[in-house]
């Protein structure tokens, strides 16, 4: 309660994360005119920080579909996971279909009007009689439209529900028939891994269904899910942050941020006793103001920048290995090390984003004092018991899956003390369903 304005400020400034602190720094530059702002050249760090990373959603479908998860180490899986998400909108590509196409004018504003309506998942929830009353179009040319935009890629959107959207991505299958029953009756079935039971009503063999569900597992209930909103900003890192050489290297994103300046102007206006008093009582305050604002901006940058550099230096083994040997960490190991309190801290890494060349990370991921119980190890951390269970997951044999028990033994073989509901929570953080919803029937893999 006794801490000064300039303080309570600056701790503001350092909780805020890169893309909120430039909304804030651009709202206190359009209200104080004494503080001006210079754009900053881009500075080239010492190596390339890497790219960023994407994600994805739940269904009764994926339940079954998406399966146990890969091995985070593996190469091609990596690269995939640093790939940048789709720059463009939904809109803009079904734009770029229709041009390609050489679609008429009126047609193509039609389906475009439609793509506008569709809902994230690229679902057309609305009758066209709605849409046509709404839009004061022709019903029949709506439903051309909607007809043509059917046939755009991604396949299914348009559609007027997940199950439809899969139907039409199956168009042409010589199974439609067997894959339209098998999704409008026996999803549940399928997501409780009921295999014989769907089996046996459809007149299939295991192994049949097991081929027919192995081209049905790229059929996608979200198709339009990849792709960005108009108003979605990727995320911006904080700090970059690489191991070259035997040295963990660290820099800030300072590019983004403007050079703050006291603006000379008004500066020397202030202090000119020439100048009419209520012009100087007026500029006073806004110029302190602004040095503070100034100086707390610096300060967030070295207190980042310190943070960064010391929890990256007790996660060696992380970059050089990956995930899997993340450690655990306090926040008092890190607030001790640098003589800072542990709220500072705390503060710092509040919101913050790190880019490595093993992907973008939370810098909380990095703390997880809560298991450290000895002393601390590579492979002990939360995110590195997270990998390790998924990588036994992705190695276990199919049709005798781990259990969360023997789950538990695994990593107590590796040296990973872990209890059996700390499993089961990481499991399900994983979107992995339990062994009897992962066991795989008959000679398919």
């Amino acid at each position: 309660m006794a801490l000064l304005p300039h303080m309570l400020q600056s701790i503001e400034v350092l909780q805020l994360a890169t893309t909120d602190l430039l909304a804030f720094l651009d709202q206190e530059l359009q209200q104080n005119e004494t503080l001006e702002a210079r754009p900053v050249a881009q500075a080239e760090p010492a190596e390339p920080p890497p790219a960023p990373l994407a994600e994805r959603e739940d269904s009764g479908w994926e339940e079954w579909r998406r399966g146990p998860a890969d091995d985070g180490e593996d190469k091609k899986s990596a690269f995939l996971a640093n790939v940048p998400a789709r720059a463009e909108t939904l809109v803009e590509f079904v734009r770029e279909q229709l041009a390609f196409r050489g679609v008429p004018a009126l047609l193509a504003d039609a389906v475009v009007q439609l793509a506008e309506h569709l809902d994230a998942r690229g679902m057309l929830p609305f009758g066209i009689d709605d849409l046509a009353e709404q839009l004061d179009a022709p019903m029949e040319l709506l439903a051309e439209a909607r007809d043509l935009l059917r046939t755009l890629e991604p396949h299914g959107i348009g559609a007027s529900d997940p199950i439809e959207a899969m139907l039409l991505q199956a168009a042409g299958d010589p199974d439609l028939s067997t894959i339209e029953r098998l999704l409008r009756e026996h999803l549940d079935d399928l997501g409780r891994n009921k295999l014989p039971d769907v089996a046996k009503a459809l007149s299939l063999s295991i192994d049949e269904l097991q081929e027919l569900l192995q081209r049905m597992r790229g059929f996608d209930p979200h198709p339009a899910a990849s792709f960005r909103g108009d108003d979605e900003q990727p995320l911006r890192p904080d700090a970059f942050v690489w191991w070259h050489d035997g040295a963990v290297h660290t820099t800030l994103d300072e590019a983004s941020l403007p050079d703050l300046q006291v603006s000379a102007e008004y500066q020397a206006l202030a202090a000119d006793r020439g100048t009419d008093r209520e012009v100087r009582d007026y500029l006073k305050p806004k110029l302190r103001m602004a040095r503070d604002l100034i100086e707390a901006v610096q300060q967030r940058q070295a207190t980042l920048l310190r943070v960064v550099d010391a929890v990256m230096k007790q996660q060696v083994a992380f970059l050089q290995k990956g995930r899997t040997a993340i450690r655990p960490l306090r926040m008092s190991d890190i607030a001790d090390e640098l003589g800072i309190h542990t709220s500072t801290v705390s503060r710092a890494i509040a919101g913050k984003h790190v880019q490595t060349d093993r992907g973008v990370f939370r810098l909380r991921d990095f703390f997880d004092g809560g298991r450290i119980d000895a002393a601390p190890t590579a492979g002990q951390g939360r995110m590195a018991v997270v990998d390790q269970i998924a990588e036994l997951v992705a190695g276990e044999d199919k049709h005798t899956p781990l259990s969360d028990d023997e789950l538990v033994r695994a990593l107590q073989q590796r040296g990973v003390q872990c209890a059996r509901r700390t499993v089961t929570k990481y499991r399900k953080q994983l979107g992995i369903p339990s062994s009897y919803l992962r066991r795989r029937f008959g000679d398919q893999q």
